[in-house]
C-alpha cells in the first residue's frame, strides 16, 4: 500500500532542557516551535521561538517556569495560527527515540508495551528516556486519540548485512541487558542512502559521515549498512561536541564507582568531547581557535579530524576499499576545514577535495578534484525519513 504523503505529522524532539515541535504536511515543514531555557535575573525560565515555512522567526510574548506546559502551549499556538483544525487534523505525533535494544530497533505505535520497554531502557539511557516518556505523556494529554509513534534512531541500521552488530561479552550478560551495536543516526542514514539511490549516485562501497553535534560514520556495500561507529549507545565511536567517543571502558567503571552510574554517563555524554578539550561545543569556535593557534582548540580539532579519518580508514580496510565518501549533517555539510582536513589524510585511497562548499540549489554537490573518487555533500533530512516510515507504519495498521 502506498503512503499518503499529505499526512500531517507533528515531530517532537524532547531534550533534557528543551522541547522542539515541528509540524509537517507531507515532507514540507510548515511551522516549528522551539522552547528553550534562559537565565534572567538568576532565575531560569522558558521562552518559545516560532519559525514559519518562509524562515521568518518571532518570539512568543510569554514565558514559562518549566517545560510541563510546552505541549499544550504548542497545540494552542498551532491552532491559533490555523495550522491544525477540524479540517486539517493531525495524523500522528512522532517522538524521536534514541533508546536501542531489540524492541527499539524498530518504529512503534505507542501502547502499554512501549511504556514498559522505556522503563527498562532508563538504566542505559538516563539522559534520553525521560524526555521520550515526557513527550509521549504530554502528546497523549494534549491530543487524545491521535496516534503517537516512537521513531527508532537505529532502525535503518538494523539489517542482516551488518557485520559488527555484536559485542564479545558473555551471552547471559548480553541477554540480560539486551546489548548490541545498534548504532544511531539511523534516520539520517536512511534518508541519505535513499537520496543516493534516487540520484543514481550509488557506488559499490560507500562511507557516509554524519557530522553534527553528534558524530558517526557508516560503511555501506551495495547500499546496505555493514559497519557503523556507534554502538549500544551514541557514546561509542567518534568524539563529538560533548561526548568522549570510544575510551578505555575502565574509565567509565571508575567514574561509575566514584560518582554513580547516572552521573558517570552524564559526564561522558554531556561534559566531554570538544567541550572538555576546547571549552566550547561549537565546532565553528573550535576551528576559529585552532586558526589562531590556541593549543586546546588545536588539540580538539586534530583529535576530531583524526577520529573521522581513522574510522573511514578502518572501514576501508574492512570493506576492501572505498569508492565514494559522503558528508552530511551540520558540520559535514557546512565546514570546509573539517572536510578538507579529513580528506587530506585519505589521498593514498584516491581522494582529493576541491575548495568548494555545498551548492544549496542542488540535492548534492560533488566536491572531488578531477581524477579523484567522488566526494559528495548531501544534506540530510531526518524528519522526512521519519515521516515516510510513520506513514508506512500507519498505513499497515489499516
Amino acid at each position: 500500500m502506498s503512503t499518503n504523503l499529505t499526512k500531517v505529522f507533528l515531530v517532537v524532539n524532547s531534550g533534557s532542557s528543551s522541547e522542539k515541535f515541528s509540524l509537517y504536511e507531507g515532507e514540507d515543514e510548515i511551522c516549528s516551535l522551539y522552547f528553550e531555557g534562559v537565565e534572567e535575573d538568576g532565575k531560569k525560565q522558558f521562552i518559545c521561538t516560532v519559525t514559519k515555512a518562509d524562515g521568518a522567526e518571532e518570539k512568543v510574548d510569554k514565558t514559562w517556569p518549566d517545560l510541563s506546559k510546552a505541549f499544550e502551549e504548542a497545540k494552542a499556538i498551532f491552532e491559533k495560527e490555523g495550522y491544525i483544525n477540524e479540517a486539517h487534523p493531525l495524523d500522528g505525533i512522532l517522538v524521536r527515540c534514541p533508546a536501542a535494544g531489540e524492541y527499539f530497533s524498530q518504529h512503534h505505535i505507542v501502547d502499554d508495551e512501549t511504556l514498559v520497554e522505556l522503563g527498562k531502557a532508563r538504566l542505559l539511557y538516563p539522559l534520553h528516556v525521560p524526555g521520550v516518556e515526557r513527550g509521549i505523556k504530554n502528546a497523549r494529554r494534549a491530543f487524545p486519540g491521535v496516534p503517537v509513534l516512537t521513531m527508532s534512531d537505529s532502525e535503518a541500521l538494523t539489517r542482516d548485512s551488518r557485520k559488527d552488530a555484536e559485542y564479545a561479552l558473555p551471552s547471559e550478560i548480553v541477554e540480560e541487558f539486551d546489548l548490541g551495536r545498534w548504532g544511531a543516526h539511523g534516520s539520517s542514514y536512511g534518508y541519505v542512502m535513499g537520496k543516493i539511490k534516487e540520484l543514481g549516485l550509488l557506488e559499490k562501497r560507500m562511507v557516509v559521515c554524519h557530522l553534527g553535534s553528534g558524530c558517526s560514520v557508516t560503511g555501506f556495500i551495495d547500499g546496505e549498512p555493514v559497519y557503523t561507529s556507534m554502538g549500544e549507545t551514541p557514546l561509542e565511536g567518534l568524539m563529538s561536541s560533548t561526548r568522549t567517543g570510544a575510551i578505555d571502558p575502565t574509565i567509565g567503571a571508575l567514574l561509575g564507582a566514584k560518582f554513580g552510574a547516572e552521573e558517570a554517563i552524564k559526564i561522558l555524554n554531556k561534559e566531554s568531547g570538544l567541550q572538555a578539550l576546547a571549552g566550547s561545543n561549537d565546532m565553528r569556535e573550535v576551528i576559529a581557535g585552532a586558526e589562531e593557534g590556541e593549543p586546546e582548540a588545536t588539540t580538539a580539532f586534530n583529535m576530531f579530524v583524526d577520529g573521522v579519518a581513522g574510522k573511514i580508514g578502518e572501514f576501508a580496510a574492512k570493506m576492501g576499499g572505498i569508492d565514494a565518501i559522503v558528508f552530511t549533517a551540520t558540520i559535514g555539510e557546512r565546514s570546509f576545514p573539517i572536510r578538507s582536513s579529513v580528506i587530506s589524510k585519505l589521498g593514498f585511497m584516491g581522494f582529493k577535495i576541491k575548495n568548494e562548499a555545498m551548492d544549496k540549489t542542488k540535492d548534492y554537490t560533488n566536491v572531488a578534484e578531477e581524477g579523484s573518487k567522488p566526494i559528495y555533500i548531501i544534506p540530510t533530512n531526518e524528519a522526512a525519513y521519519m515521516i515516510k516510515m510513520a506513514g508506512e507504519l500507519l498505513d499497515r495498521q489499516k
